[in-house]
């Protein structure tokens, strides 16, 4: 099979009707002809008058020799005029070409046979040794060629854009990676993306399965011990058998946090927002209610309504913790049952990275689950700061102050981090989020009660909360 030859021309001879009257000239291949912008050179003209003039006036055999004028060295243009040939069809530019082109070849020789000190290598010399003339050089790697002719040999290179590669099959275009790859600009192939999520055997994951062991403990331990002194003034005072349903709570919120390792799961999806949201409302609905019931009998026993009393010996408080975390559990259960949760990845967030989380988790719905526990801690921190002045034993404004504003900080600064990143450092940042939420609550409520019933069991007696109401009392008046 021949070579396929492209030709490329001045107009000189490429637009000359002689050379394409030349039998099977095209069979040579592409011809291009290139047409030179001409300018007039001020002079010029009157210049070649005056050479031909003189060319004519003297002896031509003498003109090398005797006439002294530089630009009588050829007699070219004094054999034109002889043959009569006119002088305005005398193109010096086409002369010039010739002229280049016979000395680029000479120069392309003297170059090949290594020519030096006028003397050359005796040696074959083919075609392909002369330099050759290219429209366009190669691309560099991960660049595509873009036509800028019709032939392929002129291109400009354009280097393909991030998540794209160059197919060395088809070098004029590029193709677009996988959803599941990355490719950086200028690419010759795709990459395979990390995929995030906090691995269960990860050293941040095994970190945290142990505080949520110690926080398991410590609840467990806890509920143990206000079960076996249920009937001490220090557990009555703290919610009796409201306190167990606390305790239950804080674990099950907790363990609520075992969704959010590994890869998540339909299961884990749906259970890992809600669960954590109703037991936590329903540790928030007992400290509320209990802290209502103290501030109304030390500070408005003589101003409260029958109502009130009603209310106060007929289960009042344990069915409002009822409806009040039933209505957030109705809140979850629509959420999840108009949209519930779903395993999703998150290819937009990173380019080399596939995040894999659940879909969902800014939602409306969970944006009214977080508005109504917000409501619920106000409402809890006002009653206990409106006790902040009653006897030691039942004010805990402090306590339950410094809980609800760590419970507020921890969750501010995962949202503020969740805004900015993905990956393991921000699913261990939720779930540090939840225990750390658990274990101010238990510190700020439960770890002084369990300090007095297991360090100081004399203050955990009949006679010494009387001695402090007593004391209250005569400070009021």
């Amino acid at each position: 099979m021949g070579t396929y030859k492209v030709w490329i021309g001045s107009e000189d001879w490429s637009a000359s009707s002689l050379i394409s009257s030349i039998p099977g000239v095209q069979s040579i291949g592409t011809v291009l002809g290139v047409s030179i912008k001409y300018s007039n050179i001020s002079g010029f003209q009157e210049f070649e008058a005056k050479v031909l003039e003189d060319a004519m006036n003297q002896n031509v055999s003498n003109v090398n020799t005797n006439s002294g004028n530089d630009c009588l060295q050829s007699t070219d243009v004094y054999n034109l005029a002889r043959m009569g040939f006119p002088l305005e069809k005398h193109d010096v530019t086409s002369s010039a070409n010739v002229y280049k082109a016979t000395y680029a070849l000479a120069h392309a020789l003297h170059q090949a046979l290594g020519c030096d000190s006028g003397e050359c290598q005796r040696r074959r010399v083919y075609p392909w040794e002369v330099p050759q003339s290219i429209c366009s050089p190669p691309c560099p790697s991960g660049h595509r060629k873009l036509l800028t002719g019709q032939h392929t040999c002129c291109f400009d290179c354009l280097p393909c854009p991030a998540a794209t590669f160059l197919n060395l099959s088809d070098p004029t275009t590029c193709q677009q990676c996988q959803s599941e790859e990355w490719a950086p600009p200028s690419s010759v192939q795709c990459l395979k993306r990390t995929v995030l999520l906090l691995a269960w055997d990860d050293p941040l994951a095994i970190a945290l399965l142990f505080f949520l062991a110690s926080c398991l403990l410590m609840t467990s331990s806890s509920a143990v011990i206000l079960l076996l002194n249920l009937n001490t003034p220090v557990a009555k005072s703290a919610g009796g058998r409201t306190c167990l349903l606390m305790l239950a709570a804080l674990t099950a919120a907790a363990m609520s946090s075992l969704c959010h390792f590994g890869q998540p799961s339909p299961l884990a999806c749906i259970l890992k927002q809600p669960l954590f949201m109703f037991s936590f409302t329903v540790c928030l609905a007992c400290i509320t209610v209990r802290s209502l019931q103290v501030v109304c009998i030390f500070r408005f026993a003589s101003k409260l309504p029958p109502a009130y009393d009603k209310w106060a010996k007929k289960s009042g408080p344990e069915i409002t913790i009822f409806l009040v975390s039933a209505t957030l559990l109705v809140i979850s259960v629509f959420r999840v049952a108009l949209n519930p949760p779903k395993p999703s990845q998150d290819l937009d967030f990173y380019h080399d990275s596939i995040v894999l989380e659940c879909s969902n988790t800014l939602s409306p719905g969970s944006a009214i689950e977080l508005g109504y526990v917000a409501l619920l801690s106000i409402l809890c921190f006002s009653f206990s700061y409106m006790g902040k002045d009653l006897p030691a034993n039942y004010n805990e404004a402090k306590s339950i102050t410094f809980s609800l504003m760590v419970y507020m900080i921890s969750w501010m600064s995962f949202f503020t981090l969740y805004l900015i990143s993905r990956g393991p450092f921000t699913i261990a940042a939720y779930v540090f989020a939840i225990l750390f939420s658990v274990l101010a609550f238990f510190w700020g409520y439960f770890l002084p009660k369990i300090y007095i019933i297991v360090l100081k069991p004399e203050m955990n007696t009949t006679a010494h909360f009387q001695n402090c109401i007593q004391m209250y009392t005569m400070s009021q008046k």
